[in-house]
Order: C-alpha cells, then structure tokens, then sequence
C-alpha cells in the first residue's frame, strides 16, 4: 500500500474560516515537509494544467486526482452533472490524475444531521435509481479516458450510513464504479467498517484514512451537532487515537489484498498541520512496514 496526503489536511473547503488558509504554493511545499510524495488536488491549487504540472515536479509530488462533489441523485441534473465530472475527470488527467474521487453532494438538511441521520429522510427509490445510473454513466465515460471513478461515502449527504453506501455499492456496476473507503465518516455516520468490508472488500479502489474521537462524536450526536459543528470541535482525531481502528483497517484492507493508495487525511486540528501531517504519516507508515515485514 502506498501513502499520500490531501489538500484537506490544511486548507478545507466545509469549515474555511476555522483558520486561515495555508496559501498555494506553500500549501505542497508543506506536504513535502511532511513526508510526503503524493497528493490530491484542492481548490486554492492552480487550475492551470502547465503551472500545476511544473510545481508538483519541482517539489517531487504525484498527483492523484481529486474529490468531486455531483448531485446525480436528481434526474434534472444527472446530464449536466455526468458532463461536469467527465470535464474535471480531464482536468485531473491532464495534471497526472488516474481518479475521480465522487461523493453525492448532500444539502443543508443532511448536513445538519450529520452523524445522527434520519433514515425516513432518506433518498426515494427514483433518487437512487438517477444517483447510480449517473455513476455508472459516469464511470464508463471515465475509463474511456484512461480515468477511475471511485465514490467517497460521505458525513453530510445522502450517501452516509452504513446501509446508504450498502445500498449504493448494491446498486452500482462494479466494473464502473470504485469505493473510496472513508473509515472516519464510516464510524462518523455510524457504520462498521468490519462488516462493510467482509461484504464489499473487493469494490476498495481507494482508501482516505481518518481516525474518530469517540468523545466528541458522543457529544455531536448528544447536542445534534451539524458536520461543520463537528469539524470545528474535532470530530477527527490523530491516526491511532480514536475509534475507527485504523491499525486493524489496514489489516483487514490487506487480507483483501487492497494494495492501492491510502491517503492521509484529518480535516481539522487545533495543532500546526504539517506536524499533524508528519504525526499521521509516521503512524501509518509504521501499520504499512510492519505488514510487508
């Protein structure tokens, strides 16, 4: 398995004003400082594919590609949003990317359930029937260009819980579609990542890793926090500290004999990122060496 970071680590997109932004282009200069030789794109990065290639080959970076959020669950929207992703899939590609990270886009609502879902609001049998023909469309499109889709399950939106990515997963063509395996917003959104992967082990294309704070979950789901609620108070802990048991993760991702990327995230600290960055890759680089000895 091999390591990456995220833009996220530093700058996030849900709680922008929790600290200020680490500028572009420090912001990959830092995940050098880190440890790091992977990433994924992020919004604050150049969105010219010249400038963008130069300065990740000058600071010895790969890219991956990025995470998109698509509201393909609504059929009025399905045909823009499959264009709009096959567009940022080539921009990906064109600054190195082989994936498409795609999440359903969520709303207001979810997020403020975030953790503590409502499953009678969930999507109706049309929405799903629109969110995994768009994938799958999507997808297809996506390969032709040398591209993978792979699909997050994610706190926030409509694609949540355990049994939303089960369905999800179920109702997708695995030949199209990917999963990115969130651990942190599986346990976030109350989900067994054990169980998840005895059923759907082989569908991992894609991993980030998140740890959970047991504690401040508790009292997101006690006081009904909302995700950016639960960002600023900490939701995500260092690797290793939480809940989600990310050293049997990466065990259990081995006996499936995953050996794709793991990409290191924690979307908020209270501590410098880059040495949360640095903390999170030692930790994770020592589950990875400890296998492969």
């Amino acid at each position: 398995m091999k390591l990456a970071t995220a833009p996220v680590n530093w700058n996030n997109n849900d709680v922008p004003d929790y600290r200020e932004w680490t500028p572009y282009p420090r912001l990959i200069e830092e995940m050098v400082a880190a440890g790091y030789s992977a990433t994924e794109w992020g919004m604050n990065m150049p969105k010219d594919p010249r400038m963008m290639k130069a300065d990740l080959q000058r600071c010895g970076l790969q890219m991956l590609g990025g995470f998109v959020e698509l509201e393909l669950r609504n059929g009025a929207r399905q045909k823009d949003e499959i264009s709009r992703g096959l567009e940022i899939g080539r921009f990906f590609k064109s600054i190195g990317g082989t994936y498409l990270i795609g999440a359903d886009s969520g709303d207001e609502k979810r997020r403020s359930q975030a953790g503590h879902v409502n499953p009678a609001g969930g999507l109706t049998g049309e929405q799903w029937k629109y969110l995994a023909e768009g994938l799958n469309q999507l997808g297809r499109v996506l390969r032709e260009e040398g591209l993978e889709l792979v699909f997050h399950n994610h706190v926030g939106t409509y694609v949540e819980t355990e049994a939303e990515t089960a369905r999800l997963l179920q109702e997708t063509d695995p030949s199209c579609v990917g999963w990115c395996l969130d651990c942190g917003h599986l346990v976030y959104g109350g989900g067994d990542t054990f169980e998840m992967l005895k059923e759907y082990g082989e569908r991992v294309k894609y991993v980030h890793v998140k740890d959970v704070d047991g504690n401040v979950l508790l009292r997101s789901k006690k006081e009904s926090w909302s995700f950016e609620q639960a960002l600023k108070g900490f939701v995500f802990a260092p690797l290793g500290e939480g809940i989600a048991r990310v050293s049997d993760v990466i065990r259990a991702l081995e006996d499936h004999q995953y050996d794709g990327w793991l990409v290191v995230e924690q979307d908020t600290t209270p501590l410098n990122p880059t040495e949360v960055a640095r903390e999170n890759r030692i930790y994770l680089e020592g589950l990875v060496n400890k296998k492969k000895s």
